[in-house]
């Protein structure tokens, strides 16, 4: 404890630095969403090209898929979950140049 101005408080770190609580935080989204993943691997395993590379979502980067396991051909660059794109708005797969974030395409 140490005493400042006649207030005593103790000197230590908050219990979340101590226990690793938010270790996962810095990771990157590493596994297909897709509803039925294709790949051998499995859905935590990706290549780092071609059919088998993993998309994130342009748009939130929370949720990926293979190319395969979405029907993605090799020209497509970027691809949005179904809770960003919508279901059924057609805006799943572009090729076109990325936005940014905040923008959409309507």
């Amino acid at each position: 404890q140490q005493k400042l101005i006649g207030i005593s408080f103790s000197i230590r770190q908050p219990t979340w630095e101590d226990n690793d609580a938010f270790a996962d935080l810095g990771g990157r989204h590493s596994w297909c969403n897709a509803k039925k993943c294709l790949y051998p691997g499995g859905r935590d395993e990706a290549e780092e090209q071609g059919p088998w590379e993993l998309l994130l979502c342009s748009s939130c980067a929370a949720e990926g898929t293979h190319r395969r396991c979405s029907g993605l051909a090799k020209r497509i660059h970027h691809w949005e979950c179904d809770s960003c794109a919508g279901v059924g708005r057609g805006m799943r797969q572009s090729t076109g140049v990325s936005l940014g974030w905040g923008q959409c395409a309507g």
